[in-house]
């Protein structure tokens, strides 16, 4: 099952747009077509390499760099690559320091941490100007989710001139807290372990463990819940548990940082804001809305966008690469 819509790509009056479906997720399409992509690592130093994918569109100039989200890994998103790829983009695909299939930075594998936010900027800059920027594509795109957005949106700060636009899926330009952001900050700040010893999870934290469907916040699609979660069984080096104390810390203090950088950009941001995220603050994004930053809203979502139901889904894609044509070089 698949959905056709108008895109502004090539000749808007004769091409068509095709997404993949819940529905036959794993199909020998695109199973053939992940045998066919580039996957290697990136060495940081002695004690950290970042794991990543590439796959070259023989038939294109552009390229799009995905940025995923807290505990996720590029294999997460085969589905959502196939789909880039369809609709002509080359595509990189980096895993954050501490995650999928790149290095852990604690000695318990499960807890999400890192020392700085800025640590994933840098990464994240390594990447691209060692693994991206030789390819020599003349245009350049970032897609990311989540905490991805929120690393992309800062990397673009630093560095404007790298993307033509950027397109992100659930931004975390806040997280979505029970109570005050700054008591949460001050208790989070109060048990984070002291320097030089092992992180701690935050109150509650555990390590990786699969919701039941019924209880989950991420998405409305059973199909691709279940993929997801039968992926990290089969894979279990990519399972990750909470964030660390000392995460939380540092994400907060970077969420006023990325709406400002949002609102001042000066390449094209498109936010797509999963109407019923409960991990994300929406607001937050509303903030960022100004100058080349819009955004829309997806209905009937939670907040993983790239792996709701279809409709929901595919209005997100169309919005997407809808916004990516509109950005392209001539």
């Amino acid at each position: 099952m698949t959905v056709a819509i108008e895109s502004q790509v090539d000749n808007p009056a004769t091409k068509q747009l095709s997404f993949s479906s819940e529905y036959s997720l794993n199909n020998e399409q695109q199973l053939d077509f992940w045998r066919h992509i580039e996957e290697s690592f990136i060495k940081i130093n002695d004690q950290i390499s970042l794991g990543y994918t590439y796959i070259k569109h023989p038939d294109s100039k552009r390229a799009v760099v995905l940025s995923n989200g807290r505990v996720e890994s590029y294999l997460k998103y085969k589905e959502l690559i196939f789909d880039l790829y369809q609709q002509g983009y080359s595509v990189f695909a980096l895993d954050h320091r501490g995650q999928g299939l790149s290095s852990r930075i604690t000695d318990n594998p499960h807890q999400g941490h890192i020392d700085k936010f800025d640590t994933y900027i840098d990464d994240f800059s390594l990447f691209i100007d060692s693994v991206v920027k030789p390819k020599d594509y003349q245009d350049l795109f970032l897609v990311g989710h989540s905490m991805g957005g929120a690393i992309g949106t800062l990397y673009m700060d630093k560095h404007p001139e790298t993307f033509t636009a950027a397109a992100f899926s659930a931004p975390m330009y806040g997280i979505k807290l029970p109570i005050s952001r700054r008591f949460i900050r001050w208790l989070a700040n109060l048990l984070d372990s002291e320097a030089g010893k092992e992180p701690n999870y935050i109150l509650g934290g555990k390590d990786y463990h699969a919701d039941a469907f019924e209880k989950n916040d991420l998405t409305k699609s059973q199909l691709r819940y279940d993929d997801y979660r039968h992926l990290y069984e089969q894979r279990p080096e990519l399972k990750l548990g909470s964030p660390t104390n000392h995460w939380l810390v540092e994400s907060i203090d970077a969420g006023p940082k990325t709406i400002k950088a949002a609102k001042n950009s000066q390449s094209p941001i498109l936010i797509l804001q999963a109407d019923e995220d409960t991990i994300v603050d929406n607001f937050a994004q509303y903030h960022a809305v100004g100058g080349l930053c819009q955004l829309v809203n997806v209905p009937n979502a939670r907040h993983e966008i790239f792996m709701e139901l279809d409709e929901s889904r595919n209005f997100a894609l169309q919005a997407m690469f809808k916004f990516l044509a509109s950005n392209h070089s001539h």
